[in-house]
């Protein structure tokens, strides 16, 4: 299971898991997968959280926005 985690660079947790196991031809059961990779610390890695940049708290001027002065002409 440590090999596949690192073979699919931790994106699988363990339902995906279980179905990669099957598929190599390995019988385990999902629950068995499950509190085997709790156990090892084996988790999928979880999408970043959206961080917003724009709002950066700065003292420089900020640009024009020319995108409404075109318009409103």
């Amino acid at each position: 299971m440590r090999a596949i985690h690192a073979e699919v660079k931790g994106e699988y947790s363990w339902p995906r898991m279980h179905m990669e196991l099957l598929t190599r031809g390995i019988r385990a059961g999902k629950d068995s997968v499950g509190t085997l990779m709790q156990q090892h610390g084996t988790k999928a890695q979880t999408e970043r959280k959206f961080v917003v940049t724009t709002d950066s708290p700065h003292s420089l001027p900020v640009a024009p926005d020319l995108c409404n002065a075109a318009s409103n002409s």
